[in-house]
């Protein structure tokens, strides 16, 4: 066993020498100090008010009619309410061209929506990076003060590219190279591949985290679109987070036939 310890140092200690220091930068003092003066967010937030709306905090989902407001030009908003008829009808199968949700489809939210969904959040901050954490979906904000990849290795994905910095306790992300055709919340408002988002993180008393957000676009929009989400802390001691959803399986609630979405009623026991 010895021996076979010290070949695997004279093979590699180079690597032995890397993780001794990487152990030695991760418990530095400097980065101790750093942890010193981030907020604590840990423990599990629910959304407050509706996930339905992003500008009205207590819309009613699904309901015939209920829309955002992003402040379109006249060919996004031509779109919109094409899709908002279209998105009523995604489970009639009589219905010539539904639109189904994208939630539904991908069986995760990406951005927006996951700013604003019924699942439980969960919020690690570390020096380098935050990690918001919903269902079966991470964003990462990296803090450690990259800025975003070079034009030619990005492309739209769920929940795009975000960098951030730290205004004192206030947590400052941007987010770019969003994957385009996703529904912004429960409605199908989407926006073009050249999307922005801002927000600003903060913990306005000791229960309520706050996401103020302002997204611009310059294809689609004629100003930039502003709203707050808040969060709340869930008080019940040692509270677990919540199973994700299923998706694409026999226990899947809503699977898609033929372009549609369908329900499965649970089996009698």
């Amino acid at each position: 066993m010895k021996t076979h310890i010290l070949r695997l140092m004279c093979i590699v200690p180079g690597l032995l020498f890397a993780s001794a220091v990487a152990q030695t930068t991760a418990n530095s003092p400097a980065r101790l100090d750093k942890f010193s003066k981030l907020p604590d967010w840990s423990g599990i937030w629910s959304l407050k008010g509706s996930p339905a709306l992003l500008d009205v905090e207590n819309g009613q989902p699904f309901a015939p009619g209920a829309r955002d407001h992003p402040p379109y030009n006249a060919e996004w908003e031509a779109k919109y309410q094409a899709d908002l008829i279209r998105a009523e009808h995604q489970g009639d199968a009589n219905f010539p061209n539904p639109l189904v949700d994208t939630h539904t489809i991908y069986c995760a939210a990406g951005m927006p929506h996951i700013i604003g969904t019924p699942f439980d959040y969960e919020f690690i901050v570390t020096p380098e990076e935050t990690w918001i954490i919903v269902d079966k979906e991470t964003r990462h904000i990296y803090t450690d003060g990259r800025g975003f990849p070079p034009e030619d290795e990005l492309w739209g994905t769920m929940l795009g590219r975000s960098i951030g910095h730290w205004e004192g306790q206030t947590l400052v992300a941007e987010t770019i190279s969003v994957k385009t055709g996703l529904w912004a919340d429960f409605t199908p408002a989407m926006f073009s591949e050249q999307v922005h988002y801002s927000e600003r993180f903060r913990q306005i008393d000791r229960n309520t985290l706050e996401d103020q957000v302002t997204v611009t676009d310059p294809v689609a929009f004629t100003k930039p679109w502003v709203f707050t989400k808040r969060y709340v802390k869930m008080l019940k001691p040692m509270t677990w987070i919540a199973e994700p959803e299923t998706c694409g399986t026999p226990g899947d609630r809503n699977p898609i036939v033929n372009g549609r979405v369908t329900v499965v009623l649970p089996n009698p026991k």
